[in-house]
């Protein structure tokens, strides 16, 4: 809750600049307000992901409503997605419009395509710095992180071209889910550390069905060897552990070489691709192992 307060209240002074330029032709450069008008009214507009999580919905209202407790003259209109993809198409769709939200949970690699646009993001490193409302700041009303209070590691993720443009608000930590039970069935051992190799091993041995057509490892008709959550973090695990590129700040896109085509092909399954829904935020395939696992499935990564 307090990441969410903190990360509004460091957006206050740019309300009165961004709600005069809704449904404006120009925008103008921001400058950081010499003072903030406690008296005045404003409005932030502030669109999140919830995943359809109740419990998160909850978490966003009662911060806003202790937000608004403290600003009183601050009103926060949330609307909740449930995919990140969607908030980036309207974010990007409203750019046109100068519609766009005050405040947006995004992907550090989305803000390079907002940077398009002429003046659309706010540079945040002023806003941050602010003795008296940046982080930490003297009079925030609120017990306020300082900057040195943040995982550096992650606010460097919002940094482009030299700027912070993004402040470190959810962090997902990857883990890879084993079914212990079936890989041993199947006549392997779990190696200290996984591998491509071993997974994709492990995983086509477990392809083999009986003579009635059931897998032969669960003794059922559905078997999902392997399961990645996420193919756009798959892809650049894969990248990362080859020394081969992605992407730059610059917008350079560099998967398409001869490093990434073998790829493609390597995660395919007989038939047809895996598909699986997008997530963006990259972590690691060895994050955790949890040896239980789900009855289906010989390996499953999840995003948690």
């Amino acid at each position: 809750m307090k990441k969410l307060v903190a990360l509004l209240l460091t957006l206050v002074l740019l309300l009165p600049l961004l709600s005069a330029c809704h449904g404006a032709r120009e925008r103008n450069d921001f400058v950081v307000p010499e003072s903030f008008d406690e008296t005045a009214p404003y409005e932030i507009t502030f669109w999140a992901k919830n995943d359809t999580n109740k419990t998160q919905v909850k978490v966003y209202e009662t911060a806003i409503k202790d937000f608004e407790a403290l600003y009183p003259q601050i009103k926060v209109n949330l609307r909740l997605y449930t995919d990140y993809t969607k908030i980036y198409n309207d974010v990007i769709t409203n750019i046109a419009t100068n519609t766009t939200p005050n405040v947006c949970i995004t992907y550090p690699d989305h803000i390079a395509t907002y940077m398009t646009g002429d003046n659309v993001v706010v540079p945040l490193d002023e806003l941050m710095a602010n003795d008296a409302y940046g982080l930490g700041g003297s009079e925030v009303k609120f017990d306020s992180p300082k900057t040195d209070e943040v995982v550096p590691q992650f606010l460097k993720e919002g940094v482009l071209a030299g700027s912070t443009y993004a402040l470190p608000f959810m962090r997902s930590t990857e883990a890879c889910y084993v079914n212990k039970t079936f890989v041993e069935k199947l006549g392997f051992t779990l190696p200290e550390t996984l591998t491509w190799d071993f997974i994709f091993e492990v995983s086509e041995a477990a392809m083999k069905t009986d003579a009635d057509g059931n897998f032969a490892v669960n003794g059922q008709k559905v078997l999902i060897p392997f399961i990645y959550k996420s193919t756009d973090n798959m892809m650049i695990q894969m990248l990362r552990q080859k020394g081969a590129g992605y992407s730059t700040d610059a917008g350079t896109i560099d998967i398409f070489t001869d490093t990434t085509r073998p790829l493609l092909k390597d995660i395919r399954v007989p038939g047809k691709l895996l598909k699986r829904r997008p997530v963006h935020l990259c972590g690691g395939l060895h994050g955790g192992r949890h040896l239980d696992g789900h009855r289906r499935a010989a390996f499953g990564h999840q995003r948690g």
